[in-house]
């Protein structure tokens, strides 16, 4: 109104608008109105609440979403390296989008030394100021029987619980690791039982991880007979130098009778923490994770002088670290971390030489009955769709270097696993990786992807072998 009744006085309408900008910078920068948050938002902004829904791990969506990141060792011990700006840098610099907090109970932890716990609140309040999700981890070990402080732990999840139950980044683990002579009918069930009802009077949904039997690799035993409640999921851990293709066969049977999986610890070491550090069974542990898309967290952000540990000795506190700061588990740990699940499609339609093939859409191509190829509609949610591919080889001679062809206008992928993708003109060309080229006679190999908007019911593709 002023500018029309003012509109003669140019006086006027430039000294307004002088005061209508200041006004409007004192408010942008006093309620902090920058467009780039929107723009950057963090991993807990886009992902919400987790719910479990089968065997996975979801957003608030019902989107299936991997996490990965780091534990702590002992905050009784290395408690200094959890603090706003490490956990920071873990977000930052590595990408991970969950730390773990690592609360021993005994071994001068928590029951001895309760102060501990105002080190879990500091690790809890960097992970929400950093976005990311953070495990909150009742480490037993020498006390290998969740009973023996079950009391303790119903205090301490109660008042976590009400403290930050309110916030989506909080993640229980309830028992890190169950041994010696416990079972999980007798033992370790009867304990979850009591500590999911003390977490749920308080917090109705956010993620609660029971562990299992012999250093929670028991798996099968909870598959046999798990909790019946909703948004629980159960800890496996490894450790690349003593665990093997028996554990993750292990996981697969569990996994096949509906239980939900989250590795909260795995180590690049032997069972000890030490030996090694063994990469190689560490890549193939963690490309099968990948392709199954299991969450994960590595043993231990600290600079203790073993294998395990991601930091070399002396390293800052501060989370300012070079490469020359971290041990070669630490490197190849962040580096699988920062890798995360991209989208492998290479453009390459200016180069391509198919972009004729539409003639061939009509019947897909198998080369001989032997070998066949089957789609799988894993999970689909409102605007998208987890899909497993399943090649078998039903005849008397091996396959290798198999390739699968998709119509790009069928498939919008915005990640795949256990393959990789390039585009040929109209064509989305899936490959064989090294590890899984070669199909035995009597054998499949499987490949999936998550898709966007919804999935083909029959879809046009070609399988092509040497």
């Amino acid at each position: 109104m002023d500018f029309v009744k003012f509109k003669g006085d140019k006086r006027v309408i430039y000294k307004r608008l002088s005061i209508l900008v200041i006004v409007c910078i004192f408010i942008l920068a006093t309620f902090k109105l920058i467009p780039n948050k929107v723009a950057n938002a963090s991993t807990v902004d886009q992902n919400g609440s987790l719910k479990v829904i089968g065997t996975e791990l979801c957003n608030s969506k019902g989107q299936p979403i991997q996490l990965k990141g780091m534990s702590s060792h002992g905050l009784q011990w290395y408690g200094n390296y959890i603090n706003k700006s490490s956990v920071k840098a873990l977000a930052d610099d590595w990408g991970c989008n969950v730390v773990r907090l690592a609360m021993y109970t005994a071994e001068g932890g928590y029951i001895t030394n309760p102060s501990v716990k105002a080190k879990v609140e500091e690790g809890i309040e960097a992970a929400i100021d950093a976005g990311i999700y953070v495990i909150v981890d009742w480490h037993i070990l020498s006390d290998g029987n969740p009973n023996t402080y079950k009391e303790q732990a119903k205090d301490f999840f109660k008042d976590i619980a009400s403290k930050y139950g309110k916030y989506p980044n909080v993640i229980y683990e309830i028992c890190n690791e169950p041994n010696g002579n416990v079972t999980w009918d007798r033992d370790i069930k009867p304990y979850a039982e009591e500590l999911v009802a003390t977490i749920r009077a308080i917090d109705s949904d956010n993620i609660i991880i029971v562990g299992s039997g012999t250093w929670s690799q028991d798996i099968h035993d909870v598959a046999a007979n798990p909790l019946k409640v909703s948004n629980v999921m159960y800890s496996l851990h490894f450790y690349a130098g003593t665990h093997t293709q028996w554990l993750r066969d292990r996981i697969d049977d569990a996994r096949s009778k509906n239980l939900p999986i989250f590795v909260t610890e795995w180590g690049t070491s032997d069972a000890s923490g030490n030996g090694g550090p063994y990469l190689e069974e560490s890549k193939v542990w963690l490309d099968y994770l990948d392709y199954k898309n299991i969450s994960w967290v590595n043993w231990s952000l600290c600079d203790k002088n073993e294998s395990s540990a991601a930091l070399n000795p002396g390293a800052s506190k501060d989370g300012k670290w070079s490469d020359s700061n971290l041990s070669p588990s630490g490197k190849f740990v962040k580096e699988r971390i920062k890798k995360g699940q991209p989208d492998r499609r290479q453009e390459d339609d200016k180069n391509s030489d198919h972009n004729n093939e539409d003639k061939n859409d009509q019947n897909n191509d198998i080369p001989g009955d032997d070998v066949t190829v089957t789609f799988d509609l894993a999970h689909e949610w409102n605007d998208g769709y987890k899909m497993e591919v399943v090649i078998s080889n039903k005849g008397k001679e091996p396959v290798t270097q198999w390739k699968v062809k998709l119509k790009k206008s069928q498939w919008d992928i915005s990640q795949l696993w256990n393959g990789t993708t390039r585009i040929e003109g109209d064509y989305i060309i899936v490959s064989s990786m090294d590890y899984n080229k070669n199909i035995a006679s009597n054998g499949t190999v499987s490949f999936g992807f998550i898709g966007k908007g919804k999935a083909v019911s029959e879809p046009y593709f070609e399988l092509v072998t040497n």
